[in-house]
C-alpha cells in the first residue's frame, strides 16, 4: 500500500511538522532578539541624548515584543519550512519519498494546515495585540520622556535648554515646583532675565514643554533710544517657546485599536485614506503568511548530487522584495495614488501565481525560471529555418 496510506502519512505529516515547527521557533527567536537589539540601541541613543532615562529601556523594549513578534513570525515560518524541505532534500529523504510515491504535492495539506494556524496567530497580533501594545508604548515613551526631562533638570546647576535658554534654581518644594528661579532666556530680542519665587516645566497640547514662572521680575536689556532697560514685575509669567519636546497624548495610527480604526475610516475626514490604508496593511500582513509558505515549498528543494543550496538566498531576496513592495503600495495608498485595498492583492497575487508556477515546475523536477517546452521548440526550428 505504500506510504500512500493514512497512517503513513500521518506518521510523515507529523515528522515533517514537528521539524518545521521546531526550526521555526528556532528563527523566531533569533530574529526576534536581533530586532530587540536594533530597538534597544535606538533607545539607548534617545537615553545618551538625555530624551529618556536609564531605568526605562528595558521597559519600553518589553512594550516592543508584540509588534516585532508580529514582523518575525512570518519570516520564521518561511524560513523554517524552507530549512526543513532543504535538509530533507540533502539527505535524501525526498528522493527516498519520491521512490514511495510520495512528492511534494503531498506535502502541501500539512504546509495549508500550518499555514491557516499561523495567518490566525498573525491576524491576532496585528489587528489586537500589536495596536494595544503600541499604545502602551506610546504613553510610556511620553511619560518617560517627561521625566527625564524633570530628572536633567537639576538643583543648583545652570540647565541649558535650546535657544540658548539657561535655566537655575536652588532646590525644589514639596508642590515639585522649583524654588526660587533664575532664567535666561537669549532667544528674546533683546535677551531678558527672570528671577521667580518659584516655576514648573508643563506639557502642552503640541508635546512643547514650557516654563511657567509665579511671582517675580522680568528684566530685559535695551540699548536703543534713552532707556538702559525695561524692568516688569509679574504674579504669573510663562516661556511660549518650546524648551524640548515630548510626544503629545494623541496616538499614532499604529497604535489605535482595529475597531476605532474601522470607526474612523468610514467618517470620510482628511485621515480617513491614511485610516484605510493602516487598516488594510493590517490584513495584509495575515493574508501573506500562507502565499510566503506556499513561495517557501518549491524554493526548498536542492540538487543533492550538485551540491549546491541557493534557495534560501532566493528566499531571502524574494521575501526583501515582496515586504518593500508592500511597503511601496502602502505609501501609494497614503497618498491617495491608488485604493487602499490594493494591499490585498497588488502584491499577494503575483506571488501566489509565482508560488504556484514555482510548485509546478519542482513537481516536474525543471528548472524553476525554465521557459516552456513549445516556445524552446519554436525558438530551434526557427534558428534552423534561417540557417
Amino acid at each position: 500500500m505504500g506510504l500512500r496510506s493514512a497512517s503513513a502519512m500521518k506518521v510523515l505529516n507529523r515528522y515533517v511538522g514537528l521539524e518545521l515547527v521546531g526550526r521555526a521557533l528556532l528563527i523566531l527567536a533569533l530574529v526576534t532578539a536581533l530586532m530587540l537589539l536594533a530597538k534597544g540601541l535606538e533607545f539607548l541613543k534617545d537615553m545618551a541624548q538625555g530624551d529618556l532615562p536609564g531605568q526605562a529601556v528595558m521597559a519600553l523594549l518589553g512594550l516592543a515584543v508584540p509588534k516585532i513578534l508580529g514582523l518575525a513570525l512570518p519570516l520564521a515560518l518561511f524560513f523554517g519550512l524552507l530549512t526543513t524541505v532543504s535538509r530533507l532534500c540533502m539527505d535524501s529523504e525526498m528522493d527516498a519519498l519520491g521512490a514511495a510515491g510520495v512528492g511534494l504535492y503531498n506535502l502541501v495539506p500539512l504546509i495549508l494546515v500550518i499555514a491557516l494556524v499561523g495567518a490566525l496567530l498573525e491576524a491576532g497580533l496585528t489587528l489586537w495585540v500589536v495596536p494595544a501594545g503600541q499604545a502602551r508604548l506610546e504613553r510610556a515613551t511620553a511619560q518617560f520622556q517627561r521625566q527625564a526631562l524633570t530628572s536633567l533638570v537639576k538643583a543648583k546647576e545652570f540647565n541649558e535648554f535650546p535657544g540658548g535658554r539657561v535655566l537655575y534654581f536652588d532646590h525644589r518644594g514639596r508642590d515639585g515646583h522649583m524654588r526660587p528661579v533664575f532664567f535666561y532666556d537669549s532667544g528674546s530680542e533683546p535677551p531678558a532675565t527672570v528671577t521667580a519665587r518659584d516655576g514648573e516645566l508643563r506639557q502642552n497640547p503640541q508635546g512643547e514643554v514650557e516654563a511657567v514662572f509665579h511671582d517675580g521680575v522680568r528684566f530685559q536689556a535695551s540699548f536703543s533710544g534713552d532707556s538702559f532697560g525695561r524692568i516688569m514685575h509679574f504674579e504669573r509669567y510663562r516661556v511660549r517657546k518650546s524648551l524640548g519636546q515630548v510626544q503629545t497624548g494623541e496616538l499614532d495610527r499604529e497604535a489605535m485599536s482595529s475597531r476605532k480604526l474601522l470607526s474612523a475610516s468610514r467618517d470620510g475626514g482628511p485621515k480617513a485614506v491614511k485610516y484605510r490604508t493602516e487598516l488594510f496593511r493590517r490584513m495584509a500582513l495575515p493574508l501573506s503568511l500562507p502565499i510566503l509558505l506556499v513561495l517557501a515549498l518549491p524554493l526548498g528543494v536542492e540538487n543533492r548530487r550538485s551540491g549546491r543550496s541557493f534557495g534560501v538566498l532566493w528566499g531571502a531576496l524574494l521575501v526583501f522584495g515582496y515586504h518593500n513592495g508592500l511597503i511601496v503600495v502602502e505609501e501609494w495608498a497614503g497618498r491617495g495614488s491608488v485604493a487602499p485595498n490594493w494591499l490585498l492583492w497588488a502584491m499577494p497575487v503575483p506571488t501566489l501565481l509565482l508560488a504556484l508556477h514555482f510548485l509546478r515546475q519542482r513537481v516536474r523536477s525543471r528548472p524553476l525560471l525554465a521557459l516552456p517546452r513549445g516556445l524552446l521548440g519554436r525558438g530551434r526550428k526557427a534558428g534552423e529555418g534561417r540557417a
